[in-house]
This record gives structure tokens, sequence and C-alpha cells, in this order.
């Protein structure tokens, strides 16, 4: 496992405050119209399931939720123009574009990371085959 840089464990930890943030904010928004449980299974579960991966580093799942968040965008816009003044709404909008952004920005860091150390390896395993 190849070590983050201080900028990528930045983003790393700003990329989960945002989804914490922005999946609070779903909850609450389902919650104040009193919503079933299918309406909350749909607008949580497509959060939440990226997240295991996401945990682990795995940036193929930070990928595939950044896919998902551009749904959740268009919904956040929706509503924005629907209810201009409302708190949640810009509360939303606003925290499905930074963890869009945070993601983002994250994704190119942490792949240039492991790009490097994998160049790295690389050569260190043909320069001892080489001398072998």
């Amino acid at each position: 496992m190849v070590e983050r840089s201080r900028f990528c464990q930045a983003l790393w930890l700003l990329l989960w405050a945002f989804w914490l943030t922005f999946a609070a904010q779903q909850i609450f928004d389902v919650a104040r119209f009193n919503a079933p449980w299918p309406v909350w299974l749909l607008r949580v579960f497509p959060l939440v399931i990226f997240m295991p991966g996401v945990a682990r580093g795995n940036l193929r799942a930070v990928i595939w939720l950044c896919f998902v968040l551009l749904f959740y965008f268009v919904s956040a816009v929706e509503l924005i123009f629907a209810t201009p003044y409302d708190g949640v709404a810009v509360l939303g909008l606003s925290s499905v574009i930074g963890l869009f952004i945070v993601s983002a920005v994250y994704i190119r860091t942490r792949g240039r990371e492991l790009k490097a150390a994998l160049a790295v390896n690389a050569e260190t395993d043909h320069s001892s085959s080489q001398g072998a």
C-alpha cells in the first residue's frame, strides 16, 4: 500500500466530510416530508453502496461515486429552482458540488501517486533482474 501525501490525505478527509454532509442533507430532506421507506432507500442507498470501496482506497469506487453524484446534482439543481430560498436545498447543492470537486481532485492526485509508485517498483524489479 502506497502512503498518501499530505495533500492527498487532506483531500481524503475532505471527501469524507463532504460525503457525511451530503448524506445528512439527503436524510433530512427525505425526513422533513415524511417520505416512506422506499424513498429513503432510493435517496441514500446509491451514496452508501460505493463507500466501502472508497474506504479501502479503491479509486474505481471513487470514480463511480462521481458518476452517481451527477444524478444528485441534477436533482439538487431542480430543487434549487423549485425552492430558491430553502437552506436545505442550498446545502444539498453546495455539498454535492464540493463532494464532486474534491473527489475528482483526489482521483487525479492519488492516481498520480499510485502510478509513480508503480513506476518505481517496476524500475527496481527491472534493475534487480538485470543484475542477477
